[in-house]
């Protein structure tokens, strides 16, 4: 049974189930990218951040070991 998930009611799950909608994200951040990220409520955003800083800390490390 398909659940009835709009873009604006949660835009994660709704990315998750038309993930063609990724790459408009990616084409242009400024515009679709922000309006995903405003129509998120607080507690989303704050694992969108959390998820984005665990990365950038990964990377970071990655980065690190490569320079031996």
């Amino acid at each position: 049974m398909k659940t009835n998930t709009s873009k604006t009611s949660n835009p994660l799950n709704y990315l998750m189930e038309n993930p063609g909608d990724i790459m408009n994200i990616v084409k242009n951040p400024g515009k679709y990218g922000l309006d995903t990220f405003n129509g998120l409520d607080n507690k989303q955003k704050q694992y969108v951040l959390f998820a984005l800083g665990a990365g950038l800390i990964g990377y970071g490390i990655y980065l690190g070991m490569n320079k031996k």
